[in-house]
């Protein structure tokens, strides 16, 4: 056990060369700062043998000296492990590349940060990441002279004999046989940080598996690079061989096939046992459509690092499992395999980026408090960061590193937080938009412009021409989060009742928002009188989810708001069979309530509707009068929200146009006839009811 004490001064190579062989013989990663010149860090850096450098200056890493890759090619070190890594932060710092390309460092070498020698932060996160070269897990070697090495302990474990496989990929291999070979629909759960081994374990588990029977595997991930290690893993057990690019197989006949999500759902392919891989990015509906579809799946994710998911997914996706299995398992992989467990650079990179950072549980039985929350004192708080960063990163589906610069840097950005107690609660972010002179709206209307950080403002403005959200400020509602213990007990309605007198405050006649759609989100915000105003075509490819905006005068005088509303009423109906023929129909019916500009039905068409709800006249006769009739009738009833099964077939049909075969089969029908005789019930009700009513 070897620890190092207090700043020196002394020859900083020896030092350096010293701090190396220890990270060797202790297999753990250092994170070093080195504060000084060019030339100051090339010599530092030649120190160290098998360096590779990321940096934009070629003028002393060339790359005749050391392996360089520039910023933005940083990704290709990706699936890599490598020796000791310098990154150039000179000039900025790509965050996201960092985190990534950090858990390519193999235990026992050192990541190296490059500052400048009079380091003058510009922004709070840099001047919040500059502080962290005195965490007591990082070394700091400036051009004075002085240095100092990692407080924090280095075991030695140059002797320690390592097994092939953790304890931890012992479980997960038993846990994926049990799925394979145990009760149906019973899946696994594996959760790991990154470097645990988890992507190897499947591997693992899946040759065992094809060794011992003659079986079919399909393992499904984001991207085929995800699988390559567990096709790599998979591949050198004996008897196991490649089968062209992205597949496996054995000597008895037994295969394992990468198939990509959307083709997998599409095609719907037989096999024994479904692997998915890196769940987390994956929508939430194509997860769902698995387990409906596959009697026995393995899923994986990472729960921290850069890569790793937003709480709301670890949540939404337990409860998914609650929901559709009984007894499914959940293997959490703890010890690490490409360094030890005391590993220096991983928790000073979970510690500097807040990775593990956690909601606060315990809550005072007291009165919620409302603060308006400075940018200064989360900088000059660190608890009080890390319980805002939390609470913001467990509402949402995915969260990356830059979350937490914008969180920081973000101008114009206003936060307020809701407190019981001590306890965070609850928190509203929100950024102010637009503003603009009449020449730069039109230029960013006509495609010519782009302004960076009025996302919202220059989307209603480009989409649908109208150029009034560019000209006056737009508060943009960026995130609002309350802790799951106590949501809808009027937190977040009250957060967004403080924003909107903020906005006032500042002149501010507009309040909007942008997020992924689903039910309860939207019943949330149209409570609060929220208006849809544009609504995207495509799907989140995390979340599953379409992108809805939506916003809310605060001024009589914002006419345009109105305007938007009524565009996106007159295309939304005639979208809904092309491209939104993948939305949930009970968010379709809220989406049409109370839409603007649906024509009232004339008095033919509802004496055809009514003819085929007397089986006078079949579907085929009356499909244009059927749609007009129903998409008013959603137009003015609230009533969808038992989620009537008619109901949605006529939704599926009529508004949306998928098949009848489809209709009968997710509505859970014995095909056409049985269909089209339930919705030609529902529609005789509804034309009663009607009547009653006049």
């Amino acid at each position: 056990m070897i620890t190092i004490g207090d700043p020196v001064l002394s020859d900083p190579i020896s030092a350096l060369r010293q701090l190396h062989q220890m990270a060797k013989r202790g297999n753990v990663r250092v994170p070093v700062f080195i504060r000084g010149d060019r030339d100051f860090s090339f010599r530092l850096v030649s120190a160290v043998p098998g360096i590779s450098v990321v940096t934009d200056d070629s003028s002393v890493f060339d790359e005749a000296t050391f392996p360089r890759l520039k910023w933005n090619d940083a990704k290709q070190l990706l699936g890599q492990e490598i020796g000791s890594l310098a990154l150039d932060v000179r000039e900025h710092i790509d965050v996201e590349k960092l985190c990534a390309i950090s858990g390519c460092i193999r235990g026992g070498e050192l990541l190296f940060f490059l500052v400048n020698n009079e380091e003058e932060p510009l922004s709070g996160f840099r001047q919040r990441f500059i502080d962290f070269s005195s965490h007591a897990n990082a070394a700091m070697f400036c051009q004075s002279g002085l240095f100092w090495l990692p407080k924090a302990s280095i075991s030695d474990t140059e002797n320690v004999v390592q097994r092939e496989t953790t304890l931890g990929q012992d479980t997960a291999i038993d846990a994926i046989e049990r799925v394979l070979l145990g009760h149906r629909r019973r899946p696994a759960l594996l959760v790991a940080d990154r470097g645990r081994g988890k992507s190897s374990a499947m591997g693992l588990a899946a040759a065992k598996i094809m060794q011992t029977a003659k079986k079919r595997l399909i393992v499904t991930s984001p991207t085929v690079a995800n699988v390559d290690i567990l096709l790599q893993h998979a591949a050198s057990v004996g008897g196991i061989s490649r089968e062209g690019k992205y597949g496996l197989k054995s000597d008895n006949g037994s295969e394992l096939v990468f198939v990509a999500p959307d083709a997998l759902l599409l095609n719907r392919p037989e096999c024994d046992l479904l692997l998915v891989d890196e769940a987390a990015a994956i929508p939430l509906p194509m997860l769902d459509a698995c387990l409906e579809r596959y009697s026995r799946v393995v899923f994986s994710t990472t729960e921290h690092g850069y890569e790793g998911t937003g709480r709301s997914f670890s949540i939404r996706f337990r409860q998914l499992l609650d929901e559709r299995t009984k007894g499914w398992k959940e293997v959490r992989l703890k010890q690490p395999i490409r360094w030890s467990e005391n590993d220096l650079l991983e928790q000073w990179l979970f510690d500097t980026f807040l990775f593990d950072a956690e909601p606060n549980s315990a809550i005072a039985n007291e009165e919620t408090n409302l603060r308006f929350i400075a940018q200064h004192e989360l900088l000059n708080d660190e608890s009080l960061l890390r319980q805002v960063f939390a609470l913001l990163v467990s509402a949402h589906y995915q969260t990356s590193p830059n979350d937490l610069v914008q969180l920081l840097d973000g101008r114009n950005q206003s936060l307020i937080t809701a407190f019981k107690g001590e306890t965070l609660v609850g928190v509203a972010l929100a950024q102010q938009e637009g503003g603009f002179d009449k020449d730069l709206a039109k230029a960013v209307v006509a495609g010519k412009r782009r302004v960076k950080g009025h996302l919202l403002a220059q989307s209603l403005a480009t989409h649908t021409g109208i150029i009034d959200p560019l000209l006056t400020p737009l508060l943009r509602i960026t995130r609002i989060a309350v802790l799951d213990k106590v949501r809808h007990c009027g937190i977040g309605r009250s957060l967004l009742v403080a924003m909107e007198c903020l906005a006032r405050e500042n002149n501010i006649a507009t309040i909007g928002t942008s997020y992924g759609v689903n039910s309860e989100l939207f019943q949330f915000w149209s409570s609060l009188a929220y208006l849809p105003v544009r609504l995207g075509v495509s799907r989140d490819a995390a979340s599953g989810t379409y992108s809805l905006q939506m916003a809310k005068a605060l001024s009589t005088t914002e006419c345009w708001l109105s305007n938007a509303n009524t565009l996106f009423g007159l295309n939304f109906t005639l979208q809904l069979h092309e491209q939104y023929k993948a939305m949930n129909p009970y968010l379709i019916a809220q989406l049409l309530y109370r839409i603007p500009c649906i024509e009232t039905p004339c008095l033919l068409a509802k004496k055809q509707v009514s003819l085929f709800a007397e089986g006078i006249l079949g579907y085929d006769l009356v499909t244009g009068s059927l749609w007009r009739w129903f998409v008013h009738w959603l137009s003015l009833n609230n009533a969808f929200f038992n989620q009537d099964r008619a109901c949605t077939a006529l939704i599926e049909r009529v508004v949306k146009r998928r098949s009848w075969q489809d209709v009968a089969r997710d509505c859970n029908y014995q095909g056409r006839k049985e269909t089209e005789s339930a919705i030609r019930l529902w529609v005789s009700e509804q034309l009663a009811n009607e009547k009653e009513l006049e």
